[in-house]
This record gives structure tokens, sequence and C-alpha cells, in this order.
């Protein structure tokens, strides 16, 4: 295994965006943020955009950015989209790392390959002067439960370890769960858009449980409008833990 960097070979963007194709349900990639400044990012620190090779394939990656903390809980990004605000607001004063993504190809997952990129991030960020590795989960299995509370389902347990299996990850690295990162992300459009992203239809007001939404999506008619918040989780990982 090796781990090698965007800023090493710039043609490796193409492998991150295919990575990326993947995982998300194609709602999330509409968030204005996302839109407005993800491919900033890459140009702006590629640097610390790391995909993870085994022989000649390329299997996960994981996308992170320098960021400033003062180590408060109550002083955390409320999650994904203000993170990135505050990464491009004043890069010269980070003294955090922050991963906004990490992911393994799903014909890879199962082979512990999440606690590995997981370790050689936090390797990363130590060789860059950084202590705390700060990261807004997305729990795998919460789209499953969308009618549960991120702040209850954070805290579901199997065995004294966190039920979902990412969380579970996380805290078996030596992560702690800090809180729920809420509002982590906001997705907004038309009805017309949610329902080429989707593919359904909305013929009601009201809250819809959409395939891979950790919450429902709130639909309005009369307003031509729809809108979901997406709740993840903090956890914070102190780099000079070997795991």
């Amino acid at each position: 295994m090796q781990l090698d960097k965007l800023d090493d070979n710039p043609k490796l963007i193409d492998v991150i965006n295919k990575i990326h194709s993947e995982p998300w349900p194609r709602f999330l990639n509409e968030s204005a943020i996302i839109k407005k400044h993800w491919r900033k990012l890459y140009k702006i620190f590629p640097q610390y955009q790391f995909l993870l090779k085994d022989n000649s394939e390329y299997i996960g990656l994981a996308n992170t950015f320098p960021i400033y903390w003062n180590g408060e809980i109550g002083n955390l990004p409320t999650g994904f989209d203000e993170s990135i605000e505050t990464i491009l607001q004043e890069p010269e004063a980070a003294n955090t790392l922050c991963a906004l993504a990490i992911v393994i190809k799903k014909k890879f997952s199962g082979k512990g390959l999440s606690s590995l990129i997981l370790k050689y991030v936090k390797d990363a960020g130590k060789t860059y002067g950084f202590t705390n590795l700060i990261i807004p989960v997305r729990p795998t299995l919460k789209s499953k439960y969308p009618l549960i509370p991120m702040k209850n389902y954070m805290l579901w347990e199997r065995s004294g370890l966190p039920f979902d299996p990412w969380l579970r990850v996380h805290v078996k690295n030596g992560g702690k769960i800090l809180k729920e990162a809420y509002p982590s992300m906001v997705v907004r459009g038309s009805v017309a858009e949610w329902q080429e992203w989707t593919g359904l239809y909305f013929g009601d007001n009201g809250e819809y449980i959409i395939e891979g939404a950790l919450n429902p999506v709130r639909i309005d008619l009369k307003n031509d409008f729809g809108e979901y918040v997406e709740p993840n989780v903090w956890v914070l990982h102190k780099t000079s833990t070997n795991s």
C-alpha cells in the first residue's frame, strides 16, 4: 500500500473525481457550497489530497484541509458547509487538520482499509504539524433510520462500541465522538429539481424519506421549494496517537 498526493501528480484529479462518483446520493452534489467551492479547494490545497494505492489500483481517498479551531467543542463549525467557509477564510491561521471526506471503493469495503487510510491521514497530519484531526463524519447506516435524530443515533451502541460501522471504525482507531454536526450540509432546489435528482414524484407538501438521505427532505409545493438539511457527527482524533 502507498499514499499518493495530488500535488505530486495533478492528473490524479481524474482518479479523485471517479472515486467520488460512486458513494454519494446525487442530490449531495447539488449543494450550493460544494458547487461553488469544492474544486477550488483542490487547487488551493493539493498537498492535502491523499489517494490510497494497492499495486496499480487506487482504492480510496481522503480529502483533508487545514482549518483553524481553538479546541473548544462549542466553537466547532456547524458541519461540512461551514468548515469549507472557515477553511477558505483564513488558511494562514490553520492549526488543525479537517477531513471532509474519506472514501473507500465499494468493492474493497470490509477489508479494514478504512482504518488503514485513517491511520495514514493521522500520520500525515502529524507530519504537517497538526495535533488535532477533526472530521464531520457521515455515518454509514444513518440513511436506514432517517426518522431518528442524529443526536440519538450517534449514541447507539452494540457490544460497547458505536452501532454505526463508520463511527465504530473511528472509535476503534482512537477517535472521540464530540457532538452532532448540525446543520452540516444544506441542499435546496425547486420541486422539479428534486424530482430530477431523486426520480420521485412529489404530489403533496410534507417530509419525504429519500434513498441515501440521513434526514427527510421537506417539500413545499406552493413555494416550489425543497430542502434537505444533513446532520453529521463531529469526531476528534489526536494525530500523535498511534492506532
